[in-house]
């Protein structure tokens, strides 16, 4: 809970404020007596000082002038209640360290307003003051000193060594000056990496309208005018601080909620990809003699892929899509499945529409709209000769084609019910033979190279341990 010292003469107006303030759990000690001020901020912590002022100013002034002495106690955060009448010395206030102003007897939506924003002011921001007069330089750290780090720099070639070593808040730049003038300075920043979105205020005693244009072309952010009048200097200084604050906690906010937003793609990857793992696990445990059929030969097209050139995450999809080729069998007769024999004409028709099946339980599924087309067309012939819908060529999607290579594949070298794994030297006689006629050509090119370099015949059957180790791709 944040703790707020009020000190004011006007015991009405303090009331009010520490009604408002406690209703919204600011721990609030309430004072009287100003001349006691001091006093209070040393006897403990406090993390805002709201301090009236009286019709006589100078007094008010003198106490926190005497505060900013204190080491202990001089860098309290400082809020004004200001009269409603009066007129008060604003650059005096600010010299001293205001942070805002409140008027007696505000409406509590602004006393909230500035209070939280004054509060949450835990250090100084750093100004560079560059101007060739010492006067000015004077003058500005006067001025800002107490609530602001002011650093100076008589020259622009100074300041470029100054903002090379150290980082700053706002550059006040002067723009005649006798070695490198303004509009130099600025444009060297550009090779001074921390210096992009550096906020520059121009202090120039130039008014004509081509030199304003020509400020604001060359990356400031304001200007102000000399002879300087400081109630307006002070007000243009804080308002592009404020605003480089503004702009710093968006980027920080954008950044924080696309880390969020990466984060939460991440799970949602995860939880599809576990998803499908789950059920291609499902579709194998229907069939006994080819339990990880889905998981090798979806192991087989990535490595074809990754022999293409893909992406990994081209290669992870097909992966996906592979794994779920033959998910329309969920929808056939363990019966048929697991037959050991031949099977009649009707139960090849019925075994074969586990394609179509496949499509429609995937087609709904949008997030990954390409996870059908395995399903699909993976018995398509690169002849036309296949089903379901007789594609041929170019015409069968890219994905199908190396599905159809990979199933095959394993197909031929793992046990089934109806026979064992064919021999390795008939598994690469029949994909030769099918070049052209029941694959594509490039792709059954890649399984002979791999079959090639599986000199013992352990890419097959359940080895898959062996396919994770020639892939070297990590499963995301």
């Amino acid at each position: 809970m944040k703790k707020i010292l009020l000190a004011d003469s006007d015991e009405a107006n303090s009331a009010i404020l520490e009604l408002i303030l406690n209703e919204f759990e600011y721990n609030v000690r309430r004072i009287s007596s100003i001349q006691n001020c001091a006093e209070e901020l040393a006897s403990a912590h406090y993390d805002l000082l709201l301090f009236g002022l009286e019709s006589n100013q100078e007094e008010g002034f003198r106490i926190i002038e005497d505060i900013r002495q204190k080491p202990e106690i001089a860098d309290i955060n400082l809020i004004f209640i200001i009269p409603n009448t009066e007129k008060i010395d604003v650059a005096n206030a600010y010299r001293l360290g205001a942070l805002d102003f409140i008027k007696r007897h505000s409406v509590p939506e602004v006393v909230l307003e500035k209070v939280r924003d004054a509060v949450a002011v835990t250090g100084k921001d750093t100004i560079l003051v560059v101007d060739d007069e010492p006067m000015n330089l004077f003058l500005f750290t006067n001025l800002l000193g107490i609530r602001y780090n002011i650093i100076t720099a008589g020259s622009g070639r100074e300041a470029l060594d100054i903002l090379e070593r150290e980082s700053v808040d706002l550059l006040l730049l002067d723009l005649h000056m006798p070695d490198i003038d303004g509009f130099d300075v600025m444009r060297r920043l550009s090779a001074i990496p921390e210096c992009d979105n550096l906020p520059i205020i121009v202090v120039t005693a130039d008014s004509d309208f081509d030199t304003e244009a020509e400020i604001f072309q060359a990356g400031a952010r304001d200007y102000i005018s000399k002879p300087l009048v400081m109630q307006v200097a002070i007000q243009r200084i804080r308002r592009i601080i404020e605003l480089s604050h503004l702009q710093k906690s968006l980027e920080d906010e954008v950044r924080k909620k696309s880390r969020e937003l990466m984060l939460a793609n991440t799970r949602l990857r995860q939880l599809s990809d576990q998803t499908i793992f789950a059920l291609s696990c499902a579709i194998d445990a229907k069939d006994s003699y080819t339990n990880g059929h889905s998981r090798r030969v979806a192991m087989y097209a990535r490595e074809i892929s990754r022999r293409l050139g893909k992406s990994q995450e081209e290669q992870l999809d097909i992966y996906n899509v592979a794994l779920l080729h033959d998910v329309g069998k969920i929808a056939i007769p363990e019966s048929i499945i697991e037959k050991p024999g031949k099977l009649t004409n009707e139960e090849f028709e019925i075994i074969k529409s586990h394609t179509t099946r496949g499509y429609e339980i995937l087609k709904t599924i949008s997030v990954m709209p390409s996870l059908y087309i395995g399903a699909l067309w993976h018995h398509e012939r690169y002849d036309g000769r296949g089903y379901p819908h007789g594609k041929a060529g170019e015409d069968i999607p890219e994905i199908a084609r190396i599905i159809c290579v990979a199933d095959c594949y394993d197909a031929m070298s793992s046990d089934r019910s109806y026979r064992g794994a064919l021999p390795q030297a008939v598994v690469r006689s029949e994909i030769e033979k099918g070049m052209g006629t029941q694959f594509d050509p490039r792709f059954a090119r890649i399984m002979l190279t791999m079959i090639d370099e599986d000199k013992d015949y352990r890419m097959r059957g359940k080895n898959s341990t062996d396919i994770n180790r020639m892939t070297e791709i990590k499963d995301q």
